[in-house]
């Protein structure tokens, strides 16, 4: 089986720069935990005022505080994929004046994780603080031994805001014409040129 790594990524997509008001904080997000308890109920989000010609709304959308920000159309093909390690966190997503321009949305919260990075072959930066988390990835090396055969959107255990998927969904999000994200091949990914 082959995996790739999913990035929100468009030429000309909106881009988000904040959570909704009283979200949890960003390093939460990327933890793999639940978070619907304590998620906001109604929040909104805004285009980002340093990119005010950004404003096309795709299936998902690009941020700068590291989430999957999707449609209501991928948690759908996810649900008739089976898939149920996510929450979807729903969010209403508003223009550089804040009027909504869509309310099918919300947070793509990936819960869990697979201890993917063969961390003897792959290169990489270590967190020079935590002395466990990774940075910067180069030429990632799969553990595939280490992945769940089952697993089908995941988060790499060692740098947890890397986000994976198989060759099922990665088919799947293509076949439903989602737009607005990239599936780099997981084998040699570096987080430099993605």
């Amino acid at each position: 089986m082959n995996y790739w790594v999913l990035k929100a990524e468009s030429p000309d997509g909106a881009i988000i720069d904040a959570m909704p008001k009283d979200s949890p904080t960003n390093w939460k997000l990327s933890k793999g935990e639940p978070l619907a308890r304590q998620f906001p109920m109604g929040g909104k989000v805004s285009f980002s005022d340093h990119f005010p010609d950004r404003r096309k709304v795709y299936d998902f959308v690009r941020n700068t505080v590291g989430v999957l920000l999707v449609s209501s159309r991928v948690k759908q093909v996810l649900e008739e994929l089976q898939v149920d390690n996510t929450e979807f966190l729903p969010i209403t997503l508003c223009d550089h004046q804040w009027k909504p321009v869509g309310k099918d949305y919300g947070i793509l919260n990936v819960l869990g994780s697979q201890d993917v990075i063969d961390m003897k072959k792959s290169d990489y930066d270590i967190d020079p603080i935590t002395q466990k988390e990774i940075t910067r990835l180069g030429n990632l090396v799969l553990t595939k031994d280490g992945i769940d055969p089952k697993a089908e959107v995941f988060r790499a255990r060692d740098m947890m805001e890397l986000i994976l998927i198989s060759d099922r969904v990665q088919e799947a999000f293509v076949n439903a014409g989602l737009t607005g994200f990239v599936a780099h091949p997981a084998e040699g990914f570096d987080d430099m040129f993605a």
